[in-house]
């Protein structure tokens, strides 16, 4: 294994080490208090109320949206389904748990639609609808904390950003990302902290990828694979070579718009 290289990821994404002999409940513990610290300073230095979160009904938002409601500022939670939302069930779970300040449902089938018609004449696959999906959802978030004067929270986190699993402009735009140094197992330890359903602890992560039931296994063990690779564990040469070009290849991802004074990208 490429132990520098290693490193240098993990330095990337500034994840936090465990204290000595810190098991991982402490180590949850510690990073709900540091990024419900992060929250309020940060809100407070751009001058805003608070977040506004698309909650997925995932373990992801979920987290997300519990950090800003313990960290006391104010808390918009989306439901943006493409029509009838299958995860309606666990959103109403969550909801009662969270109790967000405000909650507002829109669907946004129009316009997605909308969007693919325009185009009718190119060819098109699952992933490029998601990404539309994803892109209209992120305009309609953008919009709502605009009229709460609010900042968009977004709950990407270090495993789907380091193998590049999210949408440019889509559900990676956000004003804070407060799990982008947290590992998935950290997550769910957090989840349970906070109460969350079985329902939601147990649901299958799929780091974004959209054909999520042909590759269903694939995608579940090569999550496993980048957390224990993110917490300096050694992997085999193979998925290290894996989650290497990946993350070489959305690096692109991970930066703002390139410009001629730019080096990250030669680097």
């Amino acid at each position: 294994m490429n132990k520098t290289k290693q490193s240098e990821i993990t330095n990337e994404f500034g994840i936090p080490c465990p204290l000595e002999d810190e098991s991982d409940e402490k180590y949850a513990y510690r990073m709900i208090e540091e990024t419900c610290d992060f929250l309020k300073k940060y809100a407070q230095i751009a001058g805003k109320k608070g977040y506004v979160c698309n909650l997925t009904g995932g373990v992801d938002s979920f987290v997300t949206s519990m950090l800003i409601k313990k960290s006391g500022l104010e808390l918009i939670n989306l439901s943006l389904p493409f029509g009838i939302n299958p995860d309606i069930a666990e959103l109403e779970i969550e909801k009662h748990i969270i109790q967000p300040d405000v909650f507002r449902t829109y669907d946004i089938t129009g316009p997605v639609n909308e969007s693919l018609d325009l185009l009718h004449n190119l060819p098109s696959s699952k992933v490029d609808i998601g990404n539309t999906k994803s892109r209209i959802r992120m305009t309609v978030t953008y919009r709502i904390a605009e009229v709460y004067d609010v900042l968009v929270a977004g709950y990407s986190n270090v495993a789907e950003l380091t193998l590049g699993m999210v949408t440019k402009f889509g559900d990676d735009a956000a004003d804070v990302k407060p799990l982008a140094g947290i590992t998935k197992s950290i997550i769910y330890e957090m989840a349970k902290i906070f109460n969350a359903p079985k329902s939601i602890i147990d649901k299958v992560s799929t780091s974004g990828m959209w054909d999520n039931k042909s590759n269903l296994e694939e995608v579940t063990e090569l999550n496993h694979q980048v957390c224990m690779y993110l917490r300096g564990e050694d992997i085999s040469d193979e998925y290290e070579a894996q989650i290497l070009k990946l993350y070489s290849v959305s690096k692109h991802k991970r930066h703002l718009p390139v410009s001629p004074k730019d080096t990250w990208w030669v680097e």
